[in-house]
């Protein structure tokens, strides 16, 4: 009897050998498989002011990468490393462009619009309302006036500044004893809007904005 056992025994581990073979060799084509196929995975966040928008990239994958870039329309942007995280400052609006690849050459490419940047000049209404005096209005829907920016340059390239400034209503009025002057308006993010006139241009307004500048004349009533 004790024969018989033992032969009984003996193909039951020989079946649970090839099992273990069996597991051992599905789990490492699995191991194969995951390595030759795994793409990098990232997350982008942002944050941005008027000037600037700071890029962070943060790699949420663990497989070791072959290479990085990132490009703003095309441009490289250079970058800095914390870890797993890649920080860029882009300082204008953009298609942002980032391509990983891993060392398995298996590849990720993400797009971001970058559209914060305030790349808009100040809208900027004006009407001489007599020789030598200029009033103008302003306004910017992205960033503030600077209001220490605003300045003029007369005929004679001498460098005004105004009379007088109302920041609660956004107007200016400068004084000037030249043919001509052009007045010059920024807004925190440094982008800065002109308008010009000449001492012909008394009964004209002017409205300067993004879409160009609209010229109006002004009614005058003619004495009886």
């Amino acid at each position: 009897m004790a024969d018989k056992n033992n032969v009984n025994e003996k193909p039951k581990k020989r079946k649970f050998s090839k099992l273990k073979y069996i597991i051992a060799f599905i789990f490492l084509n699995v191991i194969i498989f995951f390595a030759v196929t795994s793409q990098p995975h990232f997350e982008i966040s942002t944050v941005a002011d008027s000037k600037s928008v700071e890029i962070r990239v943060t790699q949420k994958s663990f497989f070791p990468l072959q290479s990085f870039t990132m490009t703003l329309d095309d441009s490289p942007l250079s970058y800095t490393k914390n870890g797993n995280t890649y920080v860029a400052t882009a300082t204008k609006n953009g298609t942002l462009e980032v391509v990983a690849t891993n060392l398995n050459t298996m590849s990720q490419t993400i797009y971001e619009r970058i559209d914060n940047i305030d790349s808009t000049s100040p809208t900027i209404f004006a009407q001489l309302v007599k020789k030598g005096v200029l009033n103008i209005t302003f306004e910017d829907g992205h960033s503030d006036i600077d209001y220490d920016s605003i300045y003029a340059i007369d005929s004679d390239d001498k460098k005004l500044k105004p009379e007088k400034i109302d920041k609660e209503e956004g107007r200016a009025t400068f004084e000037f004893d030249t043919y001509s002057i052009k007045a010059y308006v920024s807004d925190t993010a440094g982008n800065e809007g002109e308008v010009e006139f000449n001492n012909g241009e008394v009964n004209q307004t002017k409205l300067v904005s993004s879409e160009g500048t609209e010229v109006n004349d002004i009614p005058v009533e003619e004495s009886g």
